[in-house]
């Protein structure tokens, strides 16, 4: 996924633009889904890269992305 795409659609929506807005989410989205599967890769392998254990960074991934579409659909975003 190009950095590029996400940076003009997070752009246009952070300027009104409803489309570009749910696009943005879906690409944040995507993203979280890209961090969660690396989490899972981790899970049970006791070598997670960072101090938090594989469940509370999936969880810590899903907050953060409920945030960023919370965020993204009351155009805080």
């Amino acid at each position: 996924m190009s950095d590029h795409i996400e940076d003009v659609c997070e752009e246009r929506a952070r300027k009104g633009d409803g489309s570009f807005a749910i696009a943005f989410a879906i690409l944040q989205l995507a993203r979280a889904q890209e961090r969660t599967a690396t989490a899972l890769t981790r899970l049970g392998l006791n070598d997670a890269a960072t101090e938090m254990g594989a469940l509370e960074n999936i969880a810590y991934q899903m907050k953060i992305t409920g945030e960023t579409i919370a965020d993204a659909l009351q155009g805080k975003r």
